[in-house]
């Protein structure tokens, strides 16, 4: 028979065992990311509780449940990107999102290995950059791209997607990162970040300049970032290398249709507009946050083809059109 003694301990253990449990799962609570959007207090966040746009929940919620929950809230996290490795390449002018913060995604761009990628270095999109620049030097550093000091920066929403109301502007209600973040942004210190403070003022580097690291005026395959499969559309004379002309030709070798040949036509002549008015109102470049770029169906009409096709066309021609009319060619 066991002591009264040890019996009335083990109760009282098992008593207060609930309560602790309970203050752990509080102070996860409190330590999680976008906590303030966990409206039932329990640790994860659909997406009816998500303040934001349906492509930046996609972008925190990497297990696709449709929580963001576990990993996806721990401050520091970051998912594994399926690397850029594994992406199609569609236009020359994009500036596609990076999502491998890795070490393995940092030894790739950190071609000569002088752990860091400077702004010229880089070949994707401006947020991510910017933000990963934790104290503003324009490098990222391999410590600032790994997040060793744990700043919740949330280098994976682009400016458009949390741009809610598509006002140009990110407030505190809008924005999903630390204050602390979001002050440094905020350079002017009027409670909002705008796209100028987020992305900065000039033009992304060519993309082609980027990416030729060894400036022979080529890119190599081993220069190139995508799926080989999309080096190898674009190479039209096998020869592993892509010219200046094979980088911005159409992907495909098929001859371009009547439809899109119209989009283009038409896409280029408003986007070489729309960049010299950014230009000309010292409105910074903006050239993925022009609203003629969502539905790319300006001066469609029925007769002329496919509207997949115009759009696709009209695409093409406003951003390669846009970076001519900034630099008023």
């Amino acid at each position: 028979m066991r002591p009264i003694r040890w019996i009335a301990l083990t109760a009282g253990l098992a008593l207060c065992a609930p309560a602790f449990v309970s203050d752990s799962h509080a102070q996860d609570r409190q330590t999680m990311r976008f906590q303030g959007m966990d409206q039932n207090r329990d640790g994860a966040i659909s997406r009816s509780e998500w303040r934001g746009s349906d492509n930046s929940f996609r972008q925190h919620d990497w297990n696709r449940d449709g929580v963001l929950s576990g990993e996806e809230v721990r401050p520091g996290a970051r998912g594994r990107g399926r690397g850029q490795a594994d992406r199609d390449f569609n236009s020359p002018w994009d500036e596609y999102a990076f999502d491998d913060w890795t070490v393995e995604g940092f030894t790739e761009l950190d071609h000569n290995r002088d752990n860091r990628i400077t702004a010229e270095e880089w070949h994707f999109d401006r947020d991510s950059f910017r933000r990963a620049d934790h104290n503003r030097d324009n490098i990222i550093t391999r410590a600032e791209f790994l997040n060793e000091d744990v700043e919740d920066d949330d280098r994976g929403d682009n400016f458009r997607d949390l741009d809610l109301n598509r006002d140009g502007r990110i407030v505190a209600t809008e924005w999903h990162g630390s204050q602390a973040v979001f002050r440094a942004l905020d350079s002017n210190r009027d409670g909002a970040v705008t796209r100028v403070e987020m992305l900065g003022e000039e033009a992304p580097p060519n993309l082609f300049n980027s990416l030729d690291i060894n400036r022979d005026g080529q890119v190599a395959k081993s220069e190139w970032h995508w799926a080989p499969t999309a080096f190898d559309r674009l190479d039209v004379n096998r020869d592993g290398r892509l010219s200046p002309a094979e980088f911005r030709g159409r992907v495909s070798e098929a001859p371009a249709s009547g439809a899109y040949q119209a989009g283009h036509n038409r896409g280029s002549i408003e986007g070489r507009a729309a960049g010299r008015e950014d230009r000309d109102r010292n409105q910074g470049w903006d050239l993925e946050g022009q609203r003629e770029l969502e539905t790319a169906d300006s001066g469609y009409a029925a007769s002329m083809g496919p509207k997949a096709e115009y759009q696709a066309g009209y695409r093409d021609g406003f951003r390669a059109a846009y970076r001519e009319g900034w630099e008023r060619r």
